[in-house]
């Protein structure tokens, strides 16, 4: 059975609080106030808080706390439009420029990500998908591309977004995707992502669309 360490306990806590509007957008935190919220020591908060950071949720700016990330559905839209032309080019060149390597790193994060949807980690999942698509991404060759691909990832916080319900789509598509590109399937390899990334987009604003009513009604 799967039992999370103190640190994994305090970033599900946190990311849990900032999904469902408790810790709001823009809202500013301390490392003390949270640790008493969460009933615990400072370092496992600590560790949750860096790890929110380097996911985009929450903004660290020194002496003056944690801010939780701001993100609107108008900048998802915005981002999701990029999201849509460059991650279908970059699939298409992982899958013409890919290595043995890059085919076995991309199917073990397949494996990975297969094995967290199959045993129910949720808070695994985000992440796991995250390091799939970085994969598939490195493997095409173009460093600016991925470059330009990780700020987009890093403008909405994807790791606040649910992907409960539509975890079993979202891994039959991973599945296609990564075949396509290690059978070398440019053009199908560009497709197939386009229309995940299609299908995520769809998804993101309902949510976002979802929880701007919810925090208006409770204004």
């Amino acid at each position: 059975m799967y039992t999370p360490t103190k640190g994994e306990a305090a970033y599900q806590a946190l990311r849990s609080a900032i999904r469902n509007g408790q810790l709001r957008p823009g809202q500013r935190v301390t490392l003390n106030e949270l640790a008493d919220s969460l009933e615990m020591s400072l370092t496992p908060v600590r560790e949750a808080l860096r790890r929110l950071a380097s996911q985009g949720l929450v903004e660290q700016e020194p002496n003056r706390g944690t801010v939780i990330a701001e993100y609107t559905l108008e900048r998802a839209r915005e981002i999701y439009r990029l999201r849509l032309l460059l991650e279908p080019v970059a699939a298409e060149l992982a899958a013409t420029h890919a290595t043995d390597d890059d085919r076995s790193e991309i199917t073990t994060a397949l494996s990975d990500l297969d094995e967290a949807v199959a045993e129910g980690r949720d808070a695994d999942v985000a992440a796991l998908n995250a390091t799939l698509h970085h994969r598939i991404y490195t493997a095409a060759r173009s460093p600016y591309l991925s470059e330009f691909i990780d700020k987009l990832w890093n403008g909405v916080p994807f790791q606040a977004i649910s992907l409960t319900d539509r975890q079993q789509r979202s891994a039959e598509q991973h599945r296609a995707i990564v075949r396509a590109v290690l059978d070398a399937d440019s053009d199908r390899a560009s497709q197939l992502m386009h229309e995940h990334i299609s299908e995520a987009a769809k998804d993101t604003f309902r949510q976002l669309a979802d929880a701007d009513e919810a925090r208006t009604s409770d204004a």
